[in-house]
């Protein structure tokens, strides 16, 4: 019994010591976690990236250029939700969307960009996917996810990547499967509105390798933002949108020598367009019906506005290594097929004043042959061909003063692109290396406008029916 006794009451004095110890113990542990936490989100951050840069794998410290890149697990642990959240990460680089349409890109590097939605209206700076030049500024500022790696060049970058690139260009590259079968589903929701929780993020990965030859992955992103702002017109949520992308990818290695890259990405994204505020202006004018404090973000329009689009993209990549200068043949093929419609309140105010619908459907081919080796040692050279077509409609819909006076216009905008560039880089010495390069390219533009005073209460769509006379044609060469 003064056993059983001695063992109760030893018992009971351990447990009580790690009752009282309990918070301090708990205390501990989470400040330990949170320090390797912190050590890990460093290491990570301070880790070396791989680029793409020059149309081949090079540490970021090797190359002669300005040049911001992120990894995948740089990207993950910075919380990247879209390209936008990058900027502030990067000196001279702004990686805005346009303002009067949701999606659509505004970049601009070290003060050089075009800020305008006109989709007919070339960049200055160039966005590529996975290698694959995108024509159409629309459909890209949404949401990343299950990204290998951002680049980010600044300056003119016309000798390999040829067109539209005067300011610089921005390189996304999706990620591969792994070597390994891997699964991961992330769930996450934002709060701050009024109604609680608003904001919904469903992302899952699964993939891996098949057999020997082939590995294959699928990635699977859902967005349901139910809208963080107020309409006072009608005092309901606005800024909803609803993003679903699913993007299968195939791997196909039958040998060390030879690689096949095959990528499908669809996504469709739903919601409500872009809002304006009504404020006191540098005149000093304010809006006939509302005004609202500039500081603030209260708004008050009659017009919800809404926007679909819906994206087909799919590129196909061959890499394949060759005896002659230990080098490698590339080849990038790139179909996307995009669809928008959209109706914004232009005026802003809680009247029908001046509204616009519009359309637009964009259809872009593309095809990248290249080579790179290394010659004598200290010569490495990077040579090819490229071919782009992009074949656009757009039409806009003007309604004035409650649909009393509307006006219809837009145009058909096709262009084909064709280039050989080459690029030498010979190695003088460990610390030298001289740089040169040339790019020849052939460009011609076709336009078919159909102007807006030309259709003044003359209902028609160029996009839908077709049924716009033009009145200009120009060919540009």
């Amino acid at each position: 019994m003064s056993h059983l006794s001695v063992s109760y009451k030893q018992s009971s004095l351990t447990l009580l010591i790690a009752g009282c110890l309990a918070p301090l113990m708990l205390a501990t542990a989470a400040a330990t976690q949170a320090q390797e936490l912190k050590r890990s989100s460093g290491n990570i951050l301070m880790e070396e990236v791989v680029v793409t840069t020059r149309k081949r794998e090079e540490s970021i410290q090797d190359l002669p250029l300005s040049i911001s890149a992120f990894n995948g697990d740089q990207l993950e642990t910075l919380k990247i939700r879209d390209l936008t959240n990058l900027a502030v990460t990067m000196p001279n680089v702004a990686l805005d969307d346009i303002g009067t349409s949701r999606g659509v890109a505004n970049f601009s590097i070290r003060g050089l960009g075009v800020n305008s939605s006109i989709p007919s209206i070339d960049p200055t700076v160039g966005v590529f996917v996975d290698g694959v030049y995108l024509g159409l500024n629309s459909g890209i500022v949404f949401d990343t996810f299950d990204l290998d790696s951002i680049e980010v060049l600044r300056g003119p970058q016309g000798t390999l990547f040829g067109r539209n690139v005067t300011g610089g260009a921005v390189l996304i590259n999706t990620a591969l499967p792994s070597d390994e079968f891997e699964a991961k589903v992330r769930v996450a929701s934002d709060g701050g509105s009024r109604n609680g929780l608003n904001n919904t993020y469903i992302q899952a990965i699964a993939g891996g390798p098949i057999n020997n030859a082939i590995k294959a992955k699928v990635s699977v992103h859902f967005n349901d933002d139910r809208g963080w702002f107020k309409n006072s017109f009608d005092d309901g949520d606005f800024g909803a949108i609803e993003q679903f992308m699913i993007r299968p990818v195939l791997v196909y290695s039958p040998g060390d020598s030879f690689e096949m890259i095959t990528r499908f990405e669809y996504s469709k994204t739903s919601g409500d367009d872009h809002a304006a505020q009504s404020h006191l202006s540098g005149t000093g004018s304010t809006g006939v019906l509302a005004s609202f404090d500039r500081d603030s973000f209260d708004f008050s329009i009659d017009e919800k506005g809404f926007q679909d689009s819906d994206t087909q993209f799919l590129t196909s990549e061959i890499n394949w290594d060759i005896d002659f200068g230990n080098g490698t043949v590339t080849n990038i093929f790139g179909w996307r097929d995009y669809s928008q419609s959209n109706s914004v309140d232009i005026d802003p105010q809680p009247a029908h004043f001046f509204h616009v619908p519009a359309w637009l459907e964009a259809e872009q081919y593309s095809n990248e042959l290249r080579y790179i080796g290394t010659l004598n040692n200290r010569t490495i050279v990077t040579a090819g061909l490229f071919y782009f077509t992009n074949d656009l409609s757009y039409h806009e819909r003007r309604l004035l003063l409650c649909g009393a006076l509307s006006q219809d216009g837009g145009g058909n905008y096709e262009v084909i692109t064709k280039a050989i560039f080459a690029s030498v880089d010979y190695a003088l010495n460990e610390r030298i290396t001289l740089t040169a390069g040339a790019r020849f390219t052939d460009e011609e533009k076709d336009v078919e406008i159909a102007s807006l005073i030309a259709n003044i209460n003359s209902p028609c769509n160029l996009v839908t029916e077709g049924t716009c006379p033009f009145e200009q044609e120009t060919v540009e060469t």
